[in-house]
């Protein structure tokens, strides 16, 4: 027995001391890991638990690379090929596009068209695999044609390139691509040039500023285009009367317009069309296994693009401007300059 002052002592040491405090802690410690009767019964557990398994939906793979095609060949069936289980995948034609897509990660294309000075850049800059017996780095794969079109529903004559600038007698928006490769000979067309004098006069400094000042006439009426895309948009929204556009883009939207889609009525003329030479070739991020197999498929049997669009009426035989490859490997980073400096948006 302990004396009652004792007893006291002790008791107030519990309450107000350290043992108060592992008192509490006690406490508190029972009150986490024993519920109360109340929380114990609410949660109480089945004594036989069923565990649900979820099942994750599988995550689809990527497509496999396709065949690079420019825009709207695949509107417009404009590859001919003997298989018909090709995958086709549209590219915008940039030069900045080629170089971004054979150096990705994971290839978007297994082959892909490109121009020819597109190939040697390419080929020269180790974007493509090579082709053993041939030192562009590409197989042929057919035409590209950029054609004078214009709003038949608002001009009822096939204009020329001559009247493209005669804004007087037929007024309204002029569209055009920007950059000089097929802007330039298209404007020296314009200016009386025939067509196989084009690249003799745009070889001298002489002829680089009479077209440049030929463009500067028109300035004020043109609407640019970057991609074959943009120009199938000028030609849905009717924001030009006339503009050159890829044959492929004209064939597309006639055939939306057939189906009520669309509302303006372009179509492509068939004198001075500028053609561009189109090469398959290889990107450099497809594996070396695939690369072969490609190359046997294309040697064996390359997919073409016919770039005319529809039928070409009696008597009306399409003449053709041949874009030079070797005259813009030469001089086309320098007219791009060029063109870019005088046409691009200033800059205060």
């Amino acid at each position: 027995m302990m004396p009652a002052a004792q007893a006291a002592a002790h008791s107030a040491h519990e309450t107000t001391g350290v043992g108060a405090f592992f008192t509490s802690v006690g406490h508190g410690i029972t009150s986490v890991f024993v519920p109360s009767s109340a929380s114990a019964h609410g949660h109480a557990r089945p004594r036989h638990h069923r565990r649900v398994i979820r099942h994750r939906a599988p995550v689809p793979a990527p497509p496999e690379p396709g065949f690079g095609v420019p825009e709207g060949t695949i509107d417009a069936h404009a590859l001919t090929s003997g298989d018909n289980t090709l995958r086709l995948v549209e590219w915008d034609g940039r030069t900045t596009t080629l170089q971004t897509g054979t150096h990705a990660t994971k290839p978007a294309w297994i082959a892909v068209l490109v121009t020819g000075t597109q190939l040697a850049q390419a080929c020269e800059g180790k974007w493509v695999h090579p082709v053993d017996d041939s030192p562009t780095c590409g197989i042929p794969g057919g035409v590209s044609d950029l054609a004078l079109t214009w709003d038949r529903s608002r001009l009822a004559t096939a204009p020329s390139w001559q009247d493209f600038w005669d804004v007087a007698r037929h007024p309204g928006r002029r569209g055009l691509h920007f950059g000089a490769r097929t802007t330039l000979e298209i404007t020296l067309l314009a200016d009386g040039v025939a067509p196989q004098d084009v690249y003799t006069v745009l070889s001298t400094q002489a002829g680089v500023d009479r077209a440049l000042r030929k463009l500067d006439l028109l300035r004020p009426y043109i609407v640019w285009w970057n991609t074959p895309a943009d120009a199938a948009r000028i030609m849905e929204q009717s924001s030009a009367l006339m503009l050159s556009a890829p044959s492929s883009e004209v064939t597309s939207i006639s055939s939306r317009v057939q189906a009520g889609a669309a509302t303006s009525l372009f179509v492509a003329g068939t004198r001075d069309i500028l053609r561009s030479p189109l090469f398959w070739a290889i990107p450099g991020n497809v594996p070396t296994e695939s690369a072969h197999r490609t190359l046997a498929q294309l040697r064996m049997h390359a997919p073409h693009l016919e770039d005319m669009p529809g039928p070409v009426p009696p008597g009306n035989t399409p003449t053709f401007l041949i874009v030079s490859d070797t005259f813009w490997s030469q001089h086309g980073e320098a007219l791009e300059q060029q063109f870019e400096t005088r046409f691009g948006p200033q800059t205060p």
